[in-house]
């Protein structure tokens, strides 16, 4: 029972990072049809924006929000001066262009800030843990849970309810058609962006307080984000929180029992599986899968 119990507490912080993080990977994807291998760099600047608003006195969960709207802005700015110029270009071409966006970001902050880990404290309001049966919780983990559940509730109520939302769906199933009914397409792909850069900063900052952050933070969970939307499925507001949790529990139990060596393998395990069941993912639109 406790070791259940203590499996299920090691996925939920896992899979609440992981359903941050791929909620907006998936929507760039899914929105602009390009893979942001940018997206690393994203989680990376948050982190250490996180860690820099944190160092000037601000409080921890303050942070959080302050940290989304800068990231929503430096999110804007890549999507409008970079990113767009290949939206419409060969799939191969955009991958290249945010791979090398990653490359050069990834550059910068070894450069200013060296590899050296910088954590964020856990304040002393987080700094205690529920027990139960022998498995204990950590308070900041199940913030982080709690966060992800708020954002993804936030998400579905911005795309579901919201007229600004409509025009993303709108967009995102068919883009000239939503041109022709006046949407400003181009914004709306610089909303996409922003979005998801905002979802990557709070990514960012939760992993620096949970495991610190460096320049290769966000290439280290790039994967599995990536597995995590592949399971979940495009076009979906749930389906990446879904998948990130199915990750979190099937790499915490299996690093339990066999040792984190074999933690990732079982995600590209579940990938393969899925893609050959069913492409579109767990609550993904069958017509993305083209």
């Amino acid at each position: 029972m406790g070791f259940a119990l203590q499996v299920l507490f090691d996925s939920l912080l896992l899979g609440g990072l992981l359903a941050v993080g791929a909620l907006g990977f998936s929507l760039v994807w899914g929105v602009l049809n390009v893979l942001n291998l940018s997206y690393a760099a994203f989680i990376m600047l948050g982190g250490y924006v996180g860690f820099g608003l944190w160092s000037l006195g601000i409080d921890y969960l303050l942070t959080i929000p302050l940290t989304m709207l800068i990231m929503f802005a430096i999110g804007w700015l890549m999507q409008r001066y970079v990113i767009d110029f290949v939206v419409n270009g060969p799939h191969a071409l955009g991958i290249a262009l945010t791979y090398g966006v990653n490359l050069a970001l990834v550059g910068l902050a070894l450069y200013l800030f060296t590899a050296v880990d910088r954590s964020i404290f856990t304040p002393a309001y987080l700094d205690g843990y529920w027990e139960i049966a022998g498995a204990k919780l950590p308070y900041a983990r199940g913030i982080t849970v709690l966060i992800a559940l708020v954002l993804t509730g936030a998400a579905w109520w911005f795309f579901d309810r919201t007229e600004l939302g409509t025009s993303i769906r709108a967009t995102r199933l068919d883009m000239e058609a939503a041109r022709l009914i006046g949407i400003n397409v181009r914004n709306i792909y610089d909303l996409t962006t922003a979005l998801a850069a905002a979802m990557a900063g709070a990514m960012g900052v939760l992993i620096a307080l949970t495991y610190g952050v460096s320049p290769i933070t966000g290439d280290q969970f790039l994967l599995q984000i990536l597995i995590v939307t592949v399971l979940g499925g495009l076009g979906s507001v749930v389906g990446p929180l879904v998948g990130a949790f199915l990750v979190g529990i099937a790499t915490a139990l299996t690093a339990n029992l066999f040792g984190s060596t074999y933690s990732l393998l079982v995600g590209t395990v579940l990938v393969l599986i899925m893609l050959m069941t069913r492409p579109s993912g767990l609550f993904g639109k069958r017509f993305y899968e083209a």
